[in-house]
């Protein structure tokens, strides 16, 4: 089916897709969203929207419908787009090579809206490496099986939890710190009504969950050191676990945890030639001064507030704002062009955004009274996934060796 799809024309895909909509079929709509949450949860995550990430897609595709148009398949799976929204819809798909992995999906009796947003997404242009997008393509089919096959409503709340329990695809992506707890509270637990209550397996999966976003993150950053390798190595961080600064860490003398947000500020500004004279805040401050938007003092004020979780969350716009002052001082005697400039800028604006949420992440996770040292184990994902994501790209990181 796949060379089918990918051998007819956008108009001649719609209308063998219409002909296939004539028989009738009965389709099981799948609710469970175990391990991979949908794709609007991880835009609120970041602080954006579908509709502001469809418009940055139609900043590419012109072509595309508009998001007040496709949000009426976002609202309701079942919804049909009209043809000529549709065969839009297709084009883009065939060009960004997704056709051949949805078409997969035709068949099944059943629907899962959050492993068709995924698998969309890993097939399209998501990641540079080929590896990259197989691996994680693989881990949607294995999630949508796990939540549409093995998960069945029939075999009550329990059993399904039992059956979660077991799954080798959540000990292989869930957090290892939420294993044993798992399995000690399945064991005197006796009705699914007990199960549909308890608070423990809804602690479990929500741990299982930030753990398969932040092995994807550690799969985007190797993706991206394998794309740029050339510069890696010359700028010798071959065997560097990049952003790894980003990751809380509980200081056992202070007893408190490390504010992602302030590393990912100490970075950029190391970029931009800070001597540690001044508070990176400060400097960044005096640095984003020369965009004439604000003086140093306000533009170090909302630094501060960024660190802090003061005042609401930045806009993505501020983020890149600042980059791009960063971007400009950094890159002024290299012979960078404006795209290349702006790239790097957008990457770093991102990076801000991620410390951002990390921040958001550890705090809540500890209101909700995640231990310690489950949360330790959690972020402890990042460095371990790009380990193993490298040795997959062919580009292991060597062992730093042990002095006698």
């Amino acid at each position: 089916m796949d060379s089918l799809f990918a051998s007819l024309s956008p108009e001649e895909l719609y209308e063998h897709l219409q002909s296939m909509d004539d028989v009738e079929k009965s389709v099981r709509v799948v609710g469970n969203s175990l391990l991979l949450p949908p794709l609007s949860n991880v835009y609120k995550l970041l602080h954006t929207s579908r509709e502001a990430v469809w418009d940055g897609m139609r900043a590419e595709m012109p072509f595309l419908p508009v998001a007040k148009t496709i949000s009426k398949a976002w609202g309701s799976p079942g919804a049909r787009l009209g043809r000529s929204a549709s065969i839009r819809m297709m084009r883009a798909a065939q060009g960004r090579g997704m056709v051949g992995v949805l078409s997969e999906f035709l068949d099944l009796d059943y629907l899962w809206v959050p492993g068709n947003e995924w698998a969309g997404l890993f097939a399209s242009d998501f990641f540079s490496q080929d590896i990259s997008k197989k691996f994680w393509i693989g881990f949607v089919k294995e999630a949508m099986h796990l939540n549409a096959i093995e998960l069945h409503p029939d075999l009550g709340r329990l059993r399904q939890w039992e059956v979660y329990a077991h799954s080798s695809t959540v000990n292989r992506f869930g957090c290892p710190a939420m294993r044993k707890a798992l399995f000690e509270r399945l064991a005197v637990l006796s009705s699914d009504k007990q199960a549909e209550l308890d608070s423990m397996l809804d602690r479990a999966h929500v741990a299982d969950t930030f753990a398969v976003l932040i092995r994807l993150l550690a799969w985007c950053v190797a993706d991206l050191t394998i794309e740029f390798w050339e510069q890696i190595e010359r700028d010798g961080m071959a065997h560097d676990i990049p952003l790894q600064e980003l990751m809380p860490v509980f200081d056992e003398v202070d007893q408190e945890w490390s504010v992602p947000m302030q590393s990912a500020l100490d970075r950029l500004a190391k970029m931009a030639g800070w001597q540690q004279k001044q508070k990176s805040t400060r400097f960044l401050g005096l640095l984003w001064e020369r965009d004439g938007m604000a003086d140093a003092d306000s533009h170090t004020r909302s630094l501060r507030d960024w660190v802090q979780l003061k005042n609401g969350r930045p806009e993505f716009k501020s983020l890149l704002r600042l980059s791009r002052m960063v971007a400009a001082e950094k890159l002024r005697s290299a012979d960078a062009d404006k795209g290349g400039m702006e790239q790097f800028a957008w990457y770093q604006a991102v990076i801000l955004r991620v410390a951002e949420t990390l921040t958001l992440v550890r705090l809540d996770l500890s209101k909700k009274g995640y231990t310690t040292a489950e949360l330790y184990e959690l972020m402890s994902i990042y460095q371990q996934e790009f380990r193993t994501a490298r040795d997959l790209l062919g580009k292991p990181i060597q062992l730093a060796e042990t002095a006698v």
